[in-house]
């Protein structure tokens, strides 16, 4: 019996088929298919006539294995056969046929007697085709061997097959690599896969299963195979070390396959049995490792079992998989347990905490020796590696044994039970022993093998946990006699150390305290300077401004103005102001401000200094009340000075932060006590906007201002009520405030005073009423200016400007209103509502303003459609970079600090003036063309485009031209605007009345028209005129030339 293949190139233990007995010969076929067994049935040919011998010497072969016959019998049989083999052998070459008489039980491999012919034939399957010149081939080669056939990509394989009369009933096994086709007799029996012509259709596909072959007893078939090549599979990929055999046809007895059957089922058990336990082990030593992160083995071990069971899943999944793009994935996959073994010795050395020295390093890199492909002719080089990591085990074992290691010894016998295992299968494998052939000795020996470490594994684990609870009971014992003996030291030293710990712990929490508060306080003072810088700029740099621009005119015009010295006067004294409570601050706090006493009459004083403010209070329209309620008239000693300061703050702060139409109050009564008034209690109560509750305790902090933000209603420098504050107690007074919002403020404070005595040596009443100083309101010099004025019969351009500071904001106006439409407005708010009705050329804007500040002020004016043309000026004291460039991202087209020169500012607004007539002309220019002559200045031009606004509007005409009824009303409907706003938002673009633009537009499209082909009838109803005649009229009076000159012109000047 020859000796062929042991093992075919899929599953290592698995051996299924599926066969049904229904399923019909000769119709396509595409069943549930499973993969080859591990045991590759040999091409036995014992009993099998080889495909060398003819079929009539099979005949007499058989013959001759019959009872014997007459002897004139014998002559004419043996001279048939001798005419026959002389014919042969004369004739041209024949297809020698394959006989078949019987089969054996452990399959026949058809692997020789096959032809080939590369290329796609239509009677490749015809019985009658003649094959004899056919090239010679075995498919059972890798198809890597067969160049005809990967050149061709499709080709046909026949082979002649002789049936004896005892052939029992036949399965076919096929193993292929490519789409074939099979033709029995030129019929067609099965499809496994795509075949075509065609390389892109091609779909290679593997049955791995069993089926029907139905092949007559005593008879001559024809087996024809059609198959093709897929691209881009692995055919061409040759240092995979995969089997890829063209086709291997392999014929079984269909009554083996039901004793087959069930050792399939059986491995499929014992496959999902060892996934299983190699998943519930990988999940316990990857508990272990996450539970003692220290003992590295378990997740060695974790990484050994994940492996092992990725492996055995793509062992198991190659019984399911057919594609051959997929067997290859899992044919790496099933490689990925190669590392199994490397990580076995990787766990024992971190089990044992072996050093990793250079045997260690080597087998790791066998390791990766053993996954270079290797050809069959240098296989040998493997087995050499298969044996060392064994072996290495072993070692790793005895020297622990030597150590006296724990747990060492149950390795050892682990190490040599599994290398026993191995060489005695590996005996029982290659001497081809005849019970190693039974598949229960087979999974026998491999479950032994699989199971021996985790048992070891297993065992060590145990042990080591023994180990560890009798150490931790004699730690215990040890830890409870130590216990025993030192329970009074521990209890003193213990008590020791807990006070001093209290004592640390104090200071610590002292310290932590003390560096808390002083971080907070300095942070706080950082932020409450920053801000009073802040403030203080804005506060200095606006008086500034009212000071430097009029002086500079002044100068420049080398003349005398008294309302502007008035405005430099004020603003001035504005200053000092600010500059003497920034000096009294400073000597607050450095002690150094004395108490200077003089005596007076107190009424009297207070109501003088009440009398300061009546002005700027009429001109706001607050009712402010002076009231003395039962108080001596008579002189007493006190601070004038500081009292001055004092009442003036917070009249001042009153009156500010007061609407119009409301109150303020000041109300003086006598402190008594022992018969006589030793202070005055001050009352003062406004109707304002007041103060929330959590805002009154810090209302006497230096710099601190209720509303820090840029849109705050009132400017100030948060030093006014610290001052006061400071003042009070300087005299050894009290201050205390109460507020509710939206209601009103009430201060109280009680200022002591004594009586004059005969022997005091004071200065009498000296002090002077100081003039008017808060709330002055200037009224504008140019009221009149603020109508519109006209100059040549042509508007002037109109500007707005938005201060929340009225003294500046009427220098503005004084100054822009000879050359402008001035117009103004106290904030954003009040501005936004002027520029949507009036639309000015220019808006100049402050950035810090109440209700709404100049950056949101310019983003609603250029996000607006019919605002965006507007151009934008700040003017602000905010002169930081960051302040700067968020204007200017808003859309500012310019940005001017304060304190700024007038002549600049006018400047920059003619500029601005100047650049949005110059684009009106353009846009006119534009306007006048035709489309051809204006998409030609566009192209000289290609930075100029239009207006978003003038394209909607030439939107609206082009739909509605031929209306005769549109006109200015119609329009403004369109654009939801009133014709005051359409006017002047055309006017300023492309200075044009709206109905001048209707017009020019209409007669823009007729030149259009006209220059198109069309005449002067169809023109004028195209364009919205109902009167041919008129249309004339009104184009002669644009283009100087009637239609019918201006049609002539264009085709005598194309």
């Amino acid at each position: 019996m020859a000796a062929g293949p042991k093992y075919l190139p899929y599953s290592s233990f698995d051996l299924a088929w599926t066969f049904r007995p229904t399923d019909l010969p000769f119709v396509e076929k595409k069943q549930e298919i499973r993969p080859m067994g591990s045991r590759q049935k040999q091409p036995l040919t014992e009993g099998i006539l080889q495909p060398e011998q003819s079929t009539l010497a099979g005949l007499h072969q058989q013959q001759l294995n019959r009872s014997p016959s007459p002897v004139w019998k014998r002559l004419i049989h043996g001279l048939i056969v001798a005419i026959s083999l002389l014919t042969i052998s004369l004739a041209q070459p024949a297809t020698t046929p394959v006989s078949l008489t019987q089969v054996p039980e452990d399959g026949f491999l058809l692997k020789e007697g096959w032809r080939l012919q590369p290329g796609d034939n239509p009677n490749g399957a015809s019985p009658k085709l003649d094959d004899r010149h056919w090239v010679s081939i075995d498919p059972t080669k890798d198809i890597r061997e067969l160049p005809q056939l990967q050149q061709a990509g499709i080709g046909w394989l026949r082979l002649h097959i002789h049936t004896g009369p005892d052939l029992p009933p036949l399965m076919i096994k096929l193993f292929q690599s490519v789409a074939s086709e099979i033709y029995l007799d030129g019929r067609l029996l099965y499809r496994f896969g795509k075949v075509s012509a065609n390389p892109d259709s091609v779909q290679a596909y593997n049955p791995a299963a069993a089926y029907s072959f139905p092949l007559t007893t005593y008879s001559d078939h024809i087996l024809a195979l059609r198959i093709a090549c897929q691209p881009s599979q692995f055919y061409y990929a040759n240092y995979l070390n995969w089997d890829a055999g063209t086709v291997q046809f392999w014929l079984f007895p269909t009554h083996v396959l039901p004793a087959i059957k069930p050792v399939d089922v059986e491995s499929i058990y014992l496959n999902t049995f060892r996934i299983g336990i190699a998943f519930i082990l990988f999940i316990l030593h990857l508990s272990l490792f996450f539970t003692h992160r220290s003992q590295r083995a378990n997740l060695y071990a974790a990484g050994m079992y994940l492996l092992l069971n990725l492996g055995l899943l793509s062992r198991f999944a190659n019984d399911f998989t057919h594609s051959l793009g997929l067997r290859i994935l899992v044919y790496y996959g099933s490689s990925i347990d190669q590392w199994v073994p490397g990580l076995v010795v990787l766990t024992f050395y971190g089990l044992f905490n072996f050093r990793r020295g250079w045997l260690f390093w080597l087998a790791m890199g066998s390791i990766g020796i053993k996954l270079i492909p290797l050809s069959a002719d240098f296989q040998w080089l493997s087995y050499p590696i298969n044996y060392f990591l064994p072996l290495e085990l072993i070692r790793l074992s005895l020297v622990a044994v030597k150590r006296e290691l724990r747990g060492a010894n149950i390795v050892a016998i682990c190490a040599f039970c599994n290398l026993g295992l191995w060489i005695l299968s590996s005996i029982l494998f290659y001497l081809h022993l005849p019970g190693y052939s039974h598949e229960w000795l087979f999974h026998g020996f491999y479950l032994a093998s699989f199971l021996c470490f985790p048992l070891t594994l297993s065992i060590l684990l145990a042990l080591e946990h023994g180990w560890i609870n009798g150490q931790l009971v004699d730690r215990l014992r040890e830890v409870e006699t130590l216990s025993t003996q030192n329970l009074a030291q521990q209890v003193e030293r213990q008590q020791l150390l807990a006070r001093q710990n209290e004592q640390l712990e104090l200071q610590v929490t002292e310290r932590t305290q003390e560096l808390h508060q002083q971080a907070n306080q300095l942070r706080q003072l950082d932020q409450v300077k920053s801000r009073f810088v802040n403030n203080l700029t804005h506060e200095f740099r606006t008086p500034l401004s009212l000071i430097l621009s009029p002086v500079a005119k002044l100068l420049e015009e080398k003349r005398y103005d008294g309302t502007l010295l008035t405005l430099v006067h004020h603003n001035a004294d504005r200053l000092l102001r600010l500059i003497n409570q920034l000096l009294d601050l400073a000597k607050l706090e450095g002690n150094f401000m004395p108490v200077s006493l003089m005596q007076g009459d107190v009424a009297e004083f207070a109501q003088q200094m009440v009398a300061i403010f009546q002005r700027s209070a009429e001109q706001k329209g607050i009712i402010l009340r002076f009231n003395i309620d039962d108080l001596p008239q008579r002189a007493y000693i006190f601070d004038a000075d500081k009292w001055e300061k004092i009442l003036i703050n917070l009249v001042a702060n009153a009156i500010k932060f007061t609407p119009s139409g409301g109150q303020v109050t000041l109300t003086l009564s006598p402190v008594w006590a022992t018969g006589e008034m030793v202070g005055v209690q001050v009352k003062l109560v406004d109707t304002g906007i007041g103060m929330a509750a959590d805002q009154l305790p810090h209302v006497f902090d230096r710099f601190y201002q209720v509303d820090g933000s840029s849109t705050r209603s009132f400017e100030g420098t948060g030093i006014g009520l610290a001052l006061v504050n400071e003042l009070v107690g300087l005299l050894g007074g009290t201050i205390r405030v109460a507020s509710e919002v939206g209601v009103g403020t009430t201060f109280h404070l009680m200022l002591p005073v004594e009586a004059v005595s005969a022997t005091a040596n004071l200065p009498e009443n000296s002090w002077s009423v100081p003039e008017p100083i808060v709330g002055q309101l200037l009224t504008s010099p140019v009221r009149s200016l603020l109508s519109t004025r006209l100059g040549d019969g042509v508007a002037m351009p109109s500007i707005l400007i938005v201060e929340d500071n009225a003294e500046l904001r009427a220098f503005l106006v004084g100054e822009l209103a000879g050359l402008y439409e001035a117009f103004q407005a106290e904030d954003g708010q009040a501005g936004w509502e002027i520029i949507q009705t009036e639309l000015p050329d220019i808006v100049i804007t402050d950035v810090m303003m109440p209700r709404m500040d100049g950056f949101e002020l310019t983003r609603l004016i250029k996000a607006n459609a019919d605002t965006n043309h507007i151009a934008v000026v700040m003017l602000t004291a905010k002169t930081a970079q960051q302040s700067r460039l968020e204007g200017l991202q808003q859309g500012a087209d310019d940005y001017l600090a304060k304190p700024f020169s007038v002549a600049e500012l006018q400047l920059r607004v003619a500029n601005l003036i100047t650049r949005q007539q110059k684009l009106g002309e353009y846009y006119q220019q534009q306007f006048a063309l035709t489309v051809q002559e204006s998409q030609e200045l566009v192209k000289v031009v290609p930075e100029r485009i239009q207006d978003p606004f003038l394209i909607r509007i030439y939107g609206l005409l082009d739909q509605h031209l031929d209306d005769s009824t549109i006109g200015v009303d119609w329009l403004a409907d369109q654009l939801a605007m009133n014709r005051k706003t359409l006017y002047r938002k055309i006017q300023s673009l492309i200075q044009l009345s709206p109905a001048d633009l209707i017009r020019q537009y209409r007669l823009r499209k007729a030149a259009e028209l006209l220059g198109s082909g069309n005449n002067v009838a169809e023109t004028a109803d195209l364009v919205g005129f109902n009167s041919p005649s008129h249309f004339t009229i009104v184009f002669k009076d644009f283009y100087q030339q009637t239609p019918t000159e201006y049609i002539a012109s264009r085709v005598k000047n194309p």
